[in-house]
C-alpha cells in the first residue's frame, strides 16, 4: 500500500472520500458522455454583422408577340415530344438543357428526356405563366390523354428560352397527374413529392441510444468508480486486520524499523561526533 494509507486516519479518511466521491463522478461522466438532443433557441450569440437585404426588381411583363410565338412552338413541340410522333420536330425545338446528354438518333428511338404521354390536344394556347424573365418562361399546362389510352389528365411544367431570336422548349416534365380517384388510385400532385419540412424533434419510435449502445458507456464508468472504491476497501480490510494482531499479541507499540536503519542512524551519529 501508498504510504498515505499506512495511517487508520488516512484509511478511514480516503474511505469516505471514495464513498462521497464515487456518486459525483458517477453524475458527472454520464451527463458528459450522454448527449443532449434538447433543441437549441435560434437566438443569436454575438454580432452577425448587417442584415442582408434582397433587392427588388422590377417584374418582367410577357409581351404579346412572345406569347403567340411560344403558342407556336408548343402547338408543334407537344405533340411531337409527348406523343413520340415526330422525333426530328421535337429535337428541333428543344433547348440546350433537355438535348444535353442525348442525340437525335435516341430521340428517334423513344428515349428522351420528356415523359411519354398519347396527348390530345391539338392547341396548347391554355398554358399559365409561372415566372417570367428575361429571355425565359416558366409554364403549367394541363393535358388530356387519348379516350384508348384510359389515362388521366397530366399537368406538365415547363420552360422555354429564348435563343438566336427563336423561342425553344428547355424543359418538361410532369407535376401532377389526375387520376380517377378510385380504391387503389388517387390524384397525385406537387405536394405528394414534397419534402416533409424541418424539425428539431426525434422520431418517435426510435431512441437516440439504444438499450445495447448504452451498455459500454456504463462499463466504462463503473470500472473507473470501482477502482478507488476497492482500493479504500482494501485498505480498511488490512487496517482492520493488522489491530486484531495487535491485540492478540498483547502490545500496543509499533513494530521494530529494520536493522539497516539503526545501522545508518549510528554512522550518522557518530560522524556527526567527529565534526
Amino acid at each position: 500500500m501508498p504510504g498515505s494509507l499506512q495511517s487508520p486516519r488516512a484509511r478511514r479518511r480516503a474511505l469516505v472520500a471514495a464513498i462521497v466521491g464515487v456518486p459525483l463522478v458517477a453524475v458527472v461522466l454520464i451527463v458528459l458522455l450522454i448527449p443532449n438532443h434538447t433543441p437549441t433557441k435560434g437566438e443569436p450569440h454575438g454580432d452577425e454583422g448587417p442584415a442582408q437585404l434582397a433587392t427588388a426588381t422590377p417584374p418582367v411583363r410577357l409581351k404579346a408577340a412572345d406569347r403567340r410565338a411560344i403558342n407556336i412552338v408548343l402547338d408543334r413541340f407537344m405533340p411531337a415530344a409527348l406523343a413520340r410522333r415526330a422525333p426530328a420536330t421535337a429535337w428541333a425545338l428543344a433547348g440546350p438543357e433537355l438535348r444535353s446528354g442525348s442525340t437525335l438518333a435516341a430521340w428517334r428511338a423513344g428515349t428522351t428526356p420528356v415523359p411519354y404521354y398519347p396527348v390530345r390536344e391539338t392547341s396548347f394556347h391554355h398554358w399559365q405563366t409561372i415566372d417570367v424573365a428575361r429571355g425565359s418562361v416558366v409554364f403549367n399546362i394541363l393535358v388530356h390523354a387519348v379516350p384508348a389510352a384510359h389515362l388521366g389528365a397530366y399537368v406538365f411544367s415547363g420552360q422555354v428560352v429564348k435563343r438566336n431570336g427563336r423561342w425553344l422548349v428547355n424543359r418538361l416534365y410532369t407535376i401532377a397527374i389526375m387520376n380517377p380517384v378510385t380504391r387503389t388510385t388517387r390524384e397525385v400532385g406537387p405536394a405528394d413529392f414534397k419534402a416533409p419540412p424541418p424539425t428539431s424533434q426525434t422520431p418517435s419510435g426510435k431512441a437516440v441510444i439504444g438499450h445495447l449502445g448504452i451498455v459500454p458507456v456504463i462499463s466504462i464508468v463503473g470500472l473507473v468508480l470501482l477502482i478507488p472504491l476497492g482500493l479504500a476497501i482494501v485498505a480498511l480490510f488490512r487496517a482492520r486486520r493488522w489491530r486484531r494482531m495487535v491485540r492478540a499479541g498483547g502490545r500496543n507499540e509499533l513494530p521494530p524499523l529494520p536493522s539497516g536503519y539503526d545501522t545508518e542512524y549510528t554512522q550518522a551519529k557518530e560522524f556527526a561526533s567527529e565534526r
